[in-house]
């Protein structure tokens, strides 16, 4: 029995954690073009979150449901800053401008 308890879990914090970061990824494009960088970045955490809290509650209506869900939406943050940094400074690319695009916009030359 206890088994069946910590395969429940396992899938439960992988369901948590998918639906948060498949949630922030969706939300993401629309809020970076309409909310300052600095502040976006705290809202899809906060989303994140909330998201992994709720779907947390939806498949164990309990304060431990909650919380294994919240925790999961920041484990999934974290996550996913820790994997761009270390590709970034393995591969020696900036990921962020290739998510974002560059700063600045190209220059057209008159034909």
């Amino acid at each position: 029995m206890e088994d069946l308890v910590k395969l429940l879990d396992v899938k439960d914090i992988l369901i948590c954690s998918m639906v948060s970061w498949g949630l922030v990824q969706a939300i993401k494009p629309v809020l970076k073009s309409k909310v300052p960088p600095a502040l976006s970045s705290s809202i899809l955490r906060a989303i994140a979150i909330l998201a992994g809290a709720g779907v947390g509650f939806s498949l164990d209506q309990t304060a431990s449901g909650v919380g294994i869900g919240a925790a999961c939406g920041t484990m999934s943050t974290f996550t996913v800053a820790l994997i761009k940094r270390m590709v970034s400074s393995k591969a020696e690319v900036d990921l962020k401008e290739l998510e974002d695009g560059p700063d600045e916009e190209p220059l057209e030359e008159d034909s």
